[in-house]
Order: C-alpha cells, then structure tokens, then sequence
C-alpha cells in the first residue's frame, strides 16, 4: 500500500485538515464553503429532523416534513440539499433526485461544485458509485472543477464499496489538485480497508497518521480494533485499544460498543459483560447497541435463555428494546427448526408490545408441516392472517384523506 508520504512527499497528513470546514449533521458529516444563513433558512434543528426520519425510513414523513417547511417559506441551504438528494436516492427517486439538481442549476447566479456535490454525495454514499462518477464526468466537461466535497464523496463511496485502490486514487487527485483531504476523508479510507480485512493497509495509514505528528480519531480506532475482532484477533485488537490510550484519546461509547461487539462475536462473553461494567463505571450508560451487541453473540452461539435475560435485564433497567432485537432470536430459531422455541419468543415480542412479521409464522409453519404436525402448522397461518386482516383494518380506520393529511401536516410542522 502507498503510505500517506509516499502519496504526496511535500505535504504533511497534519498539515492537511486546517483549512476544511466540515458540516456534521445527524452524524453525517458534508465538505464544502461557508453558506450563508438567516432567521429564515432551515437550522440544523430541521435538518436533524429530517435525518432522523431518512434513518428511520420514514421516507413520506420526511418528504411531507421537507414541503411543508418549503411551503412556509423555509430557504433551503446547502446542507438541507444534501439531506433532500439522499431523500431522493434511498427511495431510487433518481429522476426527481437529478430534477434537484436542475432545480439548484437554474436557481444558482454561478453553477459550481457546491451544486453538483449534494447529488454525488447522495448516489457515491448511497451504493450508486457510477452515478456519482457519471456526474463528476459531467462536471468536467461543463468546465466545473471539482472540489474537496466533490473527491471526499467518491472516496466514502470507494471505500463503503471495498474498492479502495479507487479510495486512494482520488485522494492522490485531491493532492495533486493542491485540494486538502480531512480526517472524515481518511477515517473512510481507515474503514474501508478494515471493512474488508485488509489490516495491514489500515494499521499503515493509523501509523503514518501518527508519524506526520497527527493525532488518528475514535473513528480510525474503532474502525481497525472491530478489523482485527472480526478476524478473530483479539489480541491486536487489544493493543491497537491500548495504543489509543497512549495517544491520549479517550474511550468514548462507540469505542465500548466496538468492544462489546468484538467480544461476543468471539463468544468471550464474560469480557462483554465486564465492558459493561467499565461502561457504568466511567458514566458512560450502556444503550440499544450494547446490549444488542451481546444478544446476536449469544444467538449466533445458540444460547437463547442468555439472549433473553439481556433483554429482561433492559426491560428492568428502562432501556428502549425493538422488535428487531426480539426478531434476532427468532430467526436462528426458525433456521434451527426449534418452532415451539420460536413461537415462545414471539409470545414476549407481544407481551413488550411488538407485533410479529407474517413471515414468522410462515416460516413456523413450515417447520410444523415438515413435522407431520399439519393441523398445527394450519392453525397458525389462520392465526396469522387473523392478525394481518386486524392490522389491515385498524389502518384503513386510521386512514386520512388527502386534506385531512395536509391539515394535520400544517398543524405538526408549523413553527
């Protein structure tokens, strides 16, 4: 793998990030110029909002959030563009993403990067790579340069990709370009390559972070310590956590929570637990991620009564659970063919007040018949389309006409 110097032997890695700007919203972080904001532009308030719900896939809540904010006269800024072209492209709404673009074209006094970056970002991150590449072209030939955003996104959809020969590519180009790389750009990069095993590589980029005197993020550790757990390598693990210590960066939630996941992937259980422990101890409160963490190690070892006293123990401790943890179980049930199992954990699913998939039953079902168990197995389809017609009912009852809906919308998203 080049190193970072060999890259570009005139420029320091620390050197680099002075003079980036980078906008974090939701957690994901956007590259560009200063915007310009007033009383009268969506705040950062509206711009989590919205991600929040993109995260959720709660696609039309967000859609109709988004025009009623327009509607009040709401100005979109740079970074609300972002959130709208990914809006878009998680629904493959591609022609309406690139009537964005259009939009932003005609609307903008000089057609730069800053117009083109929301939709490569949104196709490069969002697993449309040649799309983001497509425009890149089109930049080139309308003689627009690209800028840091511009490169920052296609390395993050290289590397979220695993083509990162391509990742370390566009950075030579940024540098050639004299455009200064920042630390989200390499902690893609530092991702990337443990994403896909190839730790040498990441290990090199963390160590020449260090040797250009700057200081590798949680993320570039988090990234490497989780490399080395899924491959089983616990003690480099270790000592890559033990070097972040060194380095003087503490252990925030997610670097516990890389722990708790690398443990029980390893069925190293009393270690996860002990993590937890650590986590109460520093203040730091143990959330949905730990602990589910701790239920797919048990599942994946088959120890289902140890899953489920996880999640009893949340359930004491007032820790939100989802359907989804409860799903976990009851999948690796299923494939286990352990149905009576399977429809026990369903039954809690419901006593914690979450409906269980269709599928489930089905697949249950199944399982049954293989048995010779065919009035069971017809016992509960008809349960289960019982349920589904309840859930279909209650919804049509629920239903809103059109005005009803742009009513209630006005009233919850007026300010």
């Amino acid at each position: 793998m080049q190193s970072l110097r060999a890259i570009n032997t005139n420029l320091s890695v620390s050197a680099l990030f002075a003079p980036s700007r980078v906008c974090s919203v939701a957690s994901r972080h956007y590259c560009f110029g200063n915007e310009e904001m007033d009383s009268n532009s969506f705040n950062t308030g509206n711009h989590q909002r919205l991600q929040q719900m993109i995260r959720a896939k709660r696609f039309d809540k967000a859609q109709n959030y988004y025009d009623s904010l327009l509607r009040q006269g709401f100005r979109p800024t740079l970074t609300t563009n972002y959130i709208a072209a990914e809006l878009y492209v998680k629904q493959d709404k591609d022609d309406q993403a690139y009537q964005l673009l259009e939009t932003l074209k005609e609307e903008s006094s000089f057609v730069d990067a800053r117009v083109y970056n929301p939709l490569i970002c949104a196709f490069a991150v969002n697993g449309k790579i040649d799309k983001a590449e497509e425009l890149v072209e089109s930049m080139r030939q309308e003689n627009i340069t690209p800028n840091g955003g511009t490169y920052s996104a296609l390395v993050r959809g290289y590397a979220n990709e695993g083509i990162m020969d391509k990742a370390m590519e566009t950075i030579q180009t940024m540098r050639n370009s004299r455009i200064v790389p920042n630390h989200h750009t390499y902690n893609h990069v530092v991702d990337g390559y443990s994403r896909i095993g190839q730790m040498d590589e990441a290990q090199g980029i963390l160590d020449q972070y260090k040797a250009d005197g700057a200081l590798p993020t949680n993320n570039m550790y988090r990234s490497i310590i989780s490399g080395y757990f899924k491959q089983g390598n616990v003690d480099k693990a270790l000592a890559v956590l033990e070097d972040m210590k060194n380095s003087g960066n503490d252990i925030d939630a997610r670097i516990y929570n890389a722990l708790v996941v690398g443990y029980s992937f390893n069925g190293m259980f009393d270690e996860a637990r002990d993590v937890i422990k650590q986590m109460n101890d520093a203040n730091v409160a143990p959330n949905i991620f730990t602990h589910s963490a701790l239920v797919r190690g048990y599942v994946r070892k088959e120890m289902y009564n140890e899953a489920l006293d996880v999640i009893n123990n949340m359930k004491e401790e007032g820790i939100d659970r989802t359907r989804q943890i409860y799903a976990t179980i009851v999948n690796q049930l299923i494939r286990s063919e352990e149905a009576q199992q399977a429809l026990d954990v369903i039954e809690m699913m419901r006593a914690d007040n979450f409906s269980p998939l269709s599928y489930m039953f089905n697949d249950i079902a199944a399982i049954f018949e293989k048995n010779g168990e065919v009035d069971r197995a017809r016992e509960l389809i008809a349960q289960s389309e019982q349920e589904k017609d309840a859930a279909v009912n209650s919804r049509q009852s629920h239903r809103r006409s059109p005005r009803q809906r742009e009513d209630q919308d006005a009233n919850e998203y007026s300010f």
